[in-house]
């Protein structure tokens, strides 16, 4: 009678270790899987995994509450790296500076406890070139033709050496402004950046006329600017102070 007894407890035992066994393979398969999916169908190459890991910039957004876009009880939207890269549809120099740039920004005007308005900033650049654009995208501030309403402003007047760029950045709401200087020669020397922009020149006008070794010279030096910009490895690379608004005003005039 004993044996009558235990003998359905024990197959039923063993049937849940062999399906609980199972499941897990089942799972562990799905998440190997997943990852495999991921890896294989990112958008950008697998050497630059590394930009998911940089920290997204956070913004207030009052025109998502309004629109309501966002879930409820969310007030916040953020930018990541990744949407710089979708938005110029690379990865590059270029991008991996604006967004530094504007990580700077936010950093130096931000006061603690405090999220700052996406659209709400003015950027003053001294070139118009595609760093500039990434600021204004990141930020949100709107080209406009009338002067009351333009957010996005070139100063050719702000006199700098070469590759050194100058960013005025404003904050209306706080009365708030910060100076950032750019010295992109800092990474690999005017040298060397002007041997690269011949091959970008000769790349647009005719792939083919690009030398392998050129090739690869121009995207291991993009993949290792990108990586020091981003994290950091270049000692002077940037130059901030905080400004007077009044200062900051003065140039908008002009």
């Amino acid at each position: 009678m004993m044996k009558k007894y235990y003998q359905p407890k024990l197959i039923n035992t063993k049937i849940l270790i062999i399906c609980s066994r199972g499941l897990l393979l089942i799972l562990l398969s799905a998440a190997f899987c997943g990852c495999q999916k991921t890896k294989t169908t990112g958008l950008w190459h697998e050497k630059y995994d590394f930009i998911y890991d940089i920290q997204p910039i956070i913004f207030h957004y009052d025109h998502g509450i309004l629109a309501g876009s966002y879930p409820q009880n969310r007030e916040t939207t953020e930018v990541k790296f990744d949407d710089v890269c979708n938005y110029l549809g690379h990865v590059c120099l270029c991008g991996a500076g604006g967004y530094k740039i504007s990580e700077i920004a936010i950093n130096s005007l931000t006061i603690p406890t405090e999220t700052l308005e996406k659209g709400d900033f003015i950027l003053i650049s001294s070139r118009d070139h595609t760093v500039s654009d990434v600021i204004s995208f990141v930020l949100g501030c709107n080209r406009r033709n009338a002067p009351e309403k333009n957010q996005y402003f070139i100063d050719s007047e702000i006199e700098a050496p070469k590759r050194e760029y100058h960013y005025f950045i404003g904050y209306p709401p706080q009365e708030k402004a910060v100076h950032i200087i750019y010295r992109k020669h800092l990474l690999i020397g005017n040298e060397l950046m002007d041997r690269l922009w011949k091959v970008e020149l000769a790349y647009e006008e005719n792939a083919a006329s690009v030398n392998q070794a050129d090739l690869e010279l121009y995207q291991n030096t993009m993949f290792n600017m990108v990586k020091d910009v981003l994290l950091d490895k270049k000692n002077g690379l940037f130059e901030v102070e905080l400004i007077d608004y009044d200062e900051f005003q003065s140039f908008l005039k002009r």
